[in-house]
């Protein structure tokens, strides 16, 4: 069955390719679901990796629990936790987008033997933007009005020129159908972590240096001091961090260089064979 448990709240989550395989665990960020993973899913699979996509809970086919305190970044990371220690996988790569590098970053930091590996696609743990504050404390006064706006803040921050009108389309149909409460409890989870694990303050960096997992870092343009503070934070011999030119959903709109990027990472540290996947990606 594609649903687990953890406590009440039940989780959706779809598992591709053997068990047997290394596992790939993918998280999605805020107000989005794992279908935004739909053009690395298949990649994945070539690679010969097991791979789990899941909903975090409030989002897409999980369910969402009737309270904005229930939606704390860690709770979100104990539900990742009792996930993979129930499908008994081992430790697992984990792939993260926005709201999901800190869930994803959490996990490293408090649970290092399930995390194999880190990839994090755009992450936002280096800042909290003014429009988010401001929006989160709308919301969370007023769960009711939540998607109305949230849909407006993914309008005027999330896309750029480049973004097709159908992908925009399908974004804010799903914000506008996703629990007021959930996008109120996740902003505001987000926002009450500035200065601990979120933002510039040397406690959150010093929480980010905790990460032992080697990491691949695909910073964006909408979010232009994430590679800078990503290599303040100081990169390893098995990290790399790169930058795409596409905003935050990157991995949608320049899905073929992403995609390239994540192979090669893959194979050059050596989660994969050198020869998985051919003929998966244009040459």
């Amino acid at each position: 069955m594609p649903f687990f448990k953890n406590g009440p709240v039940s989780l959706f989550f779809t598992t591709h390719g053997s068990p047997s395989h290394p596992s790939i665990l993918l998280l999605h960020g805020w107000a989005c679901d794992a279908h935004d993973w739909s053009h690395q899913i298949p990649l994945l699979n070539s690679l010969s990796l097991h791979v789990i996509a899941l909903d975090l809970r409030g989002h897409g086919r999980s369910s969402a629990p009737p309270s904005v305190s229930e939606y704390s970044m860690r709770a979100l990371a104990d539900d990742v936790v009792a996930l993979l220690q129930h499908l008994q996988t081992g430790p697992a790569i984990v792939m993260a987008h926005s709201m999901g590098t800190i869930v994803a970053s959490i996990l490293a930091v408090q649970n290092p033997d399930l995390v194999r590996a880190l990839v994090v696609a755009h992450p936002i743990y280096s800042g909290t933007p003014d429009a988010l504050v401001a929006m989160s404390r709308v919301m969370c006064e007023d769960p009711i009005v939540a998607p109305e706006t949230c849909a407006e803040f993914f309008k005027s921050v999330m896309y750029t020129a480049q973004t097709p009108e159908w992908l925009k389309t399908w974004h804010i149909r799903r914000v506008l159908g996703t629990d007021g409460v959930a996008l109120a409890g996740c902003s505001r989870a987000i926002v009450e972590l500035f200065g601990k694990v979120v933002g510039q303050s040397e406690e959150a960096k010093a929480f980010m240096r905790k990460r032992r997992a080697p990491r691949l870092v695909v910073a964006t343009n909408a979010l232009p001091a994430a590679a800078a503070w990503e290599e303040e934070l100081g990169l390893g011999p098995e990290d790399r961090c790169c930058s795409l030119d596409e905003g935050t959903f990157s991995h949608f709109v320049d899905s073929e260089r992403f995609n390239a990027v994540l192979r090669d990472w893959l194979v050059r540290r050596g989660f994969v064979a050198q020869n998985a996947g051919e003929g998966s990606l244009p040459q």
